[in-house]
């Protein structure tokens, strides 16, 4: 009986473990710098008439994201991939957040 509490606590123990992700299978810092520039395109859009406020969306979404070389669909699936593990959207926001500060203390 103890054999098998032994194994069982070492089971747990180990199924608790942490195991590291490894690296993102993409430039984290690239992706972070262009979802940077599509919060600052979002406070833009925040400040265009409502009329016209979805057309300039798509208009201001698809130039920031052919600036960074990406289609919509393409930043979408490497979005929805990054988001798997916490530790790559992590990096992802942190990157987007410096960007976002660094833009407004420069104006």
């Amino acid at each position: 009986m103890s054999i098998r509490l032994a194994t069982a606590m070492v089971v747990l123990l180990l199924g608790c473990a942490q195991v590291d992700p490894g690296p993102p299978p993409v430039d984290t810092a690239r992706l972070g710098e262009t979802l940077g520039d599509l919060q600052l395109a979002e406070a833009i859009i925040a400040e265009v008439p409502v009329l016209v406020r979805d057309s300039m969306q798509a208009v201001y979404y698809d130039s920031v994201l052919a600036d960074h070389g990406y289609t919509r669909q393409e930043f979408d699936s490497i979005m929805w991939i990054v988001r798997q593990e916490p530790a790559w959207i992590d990096s992802v926001y942190t990157r987007a957040g410096e960007i976002v500060s660094r833009e407004m203390i420069e104006q």
